[in-house]
């Protein structure tokens, strides 16, 4: 072969050489490109089905404080008036700051309509009936971040059921809510989401036309609806130190229809606590900011502090002392001590749980079974 034909064959073969090297190296790339995009579309499509999977939400804890009977009629107008509605709470005003709801009992309608019981003898019936100074009113509920009320009990009628109309009407302008006004029955009880929790408050008030199979019938509602059932009860009988056997049977009787939580009011002292199928009955928590000063019982007062989830409930014992000017304040370490002893020794709980009520911290788990 000559030296012009071996030089056109190299000259080929090198073309032919070059082209499939460029050929081979855009295939491998536009492959590697290719299954880099197929691996997002992939991912893409693999997050889609992730997100249409439902994930499981877990609740998170609620803590719910519970205080006695508020009532800001008659000698604690006056003070109110002088010293401003701080006055009753300044010394103990942190142990509302934490609470996802506060919950006091309301005793008595607010209302623009003058006081009658202001400076009058107790031997006139005008003595016991309220009516609260709307300002006043908004600024103690709003200084102690009382964010709910009970409604249900004997003074919330004492200026007709247009002044209960007007006390909802002024907790709905500011913001409070409500339960248990014998003037509105339409709902029976109040439901809240909190934290993923689904909570019924549900009142049981014997002042009212409805008997307690009535409200036995709300609490099995209410359970049917919602994760965790509480009863604010206003029973019993006044500046008893032990409840009576009609609370204790109306107590079993809400239980055993799906309450996990009843709290009491009404007696004015504080009531021992029972533990019935693992739930708590707290019979009552004495006064909260009342102008009663005649037996140390009266101004001994409990706050109770709930910690709840769907299985487990930690109550935290509050004692207070009302001074003679009317300020609460914790009292001293042996007060504490006193109280939480005598509620311990009354009350029908076992031997472990008396000595967590004299701790002032109180266990119950699986609060849903019933």
């Amino acid at each position: 072969m000559n030296l012009p034909k071996k030089i056109i064959l190299f000259s080929l073969l090198f073309i032919v050489l070059f082209l499939t090297l460029i050929y081979g190296a855009g295939f491998f790339s536009r492959k590697k490109s290719y299954n880099v995009l197929a691996g997002r579309e992939s991912a893409k499509a693999i997050d889609k089905e992730t997100s249409k999977i439902p994930v499981e939400k877990f609740s998170k804890e609620v803590k719910i404080l519970f205080a006695g009977d508020l009532m800001l009629d008659r000698y604690n107008r006056v003070i109110t008036e002088k010293n401003g509605v701080e006055y009753f709470t300044k010394n103990i005003s942190k142990i509302f700051q934490d609470s996802d709801l506060n919950i006091v009992n309301l005793e008595g309608p607010v209302t623009d309509s003058e006081t009658v019981s202001l400076a009058i003898e107790t031997t006139d019936r005008n003595h016991f009936k309220f009516t609260f100074d709307k300002d006043s009113t908004k600024n103690f509920l709003a200084y102690n971040r009382i964010n709910m009320v009970n409604l249900g009990n004997n003074h919330i009628l004492n200026f007709g059921e247009s002044g209960a109309q007007e006390t909802m009407d002024f907790l709905k302008e500011n913001k409070v809510g409500y339960f248990g006004s014998p003037a509105n029955d339409k709902n029976g009880y109040l439901e809240k989401k909190i934290n993923g929790l689904k909570i019924a408050l549900v009142n049981y008030n014997q002042f009212s036309k409805l008997d307690f199979e009535n409200i036995s019938a709300k609490i099995k509602d209410a359970k049917n609806k919602n994760d965790i059932v509480v009863v604010y009860a206003h029973w019993g009988r006044e500046y008893e130190l032990i409840q009576s056997e009609s609370q204790q049977k109306i107590a079993h009787n809400f239980i055993d229809s799906g309450a996990d939580l009843i709290i009491g009011s009404h007696p004015h002292v504080v009531q021992p606590i029972e533990v019935y199928k693992n739930k708590a009955i707290f019979y009552s928590l004495g006064n909260f900011v009342f102008d009663q000063y005649f037996s140390e019982d009266v101004k001994n007062e409990l706050i109770v502090t709930a910690s709840l989830n769907k299985n487990k409930i930690e109550f935290v014992l509050t004692p207070l002392f009302k001074n003679e000017n009317g300020s609460l304040s914790l009292g001293s370490q042996i007060k504490r001590s006193q109280l939480l002893e005598r509620i311990a020794n009354d009350s029908l709980v076992n031997n472990l749980i008396k000595e967590q009520i004299k701790n002032s911290v109180v266990f119950l788990n699986n609060i849903q079974s019933n």
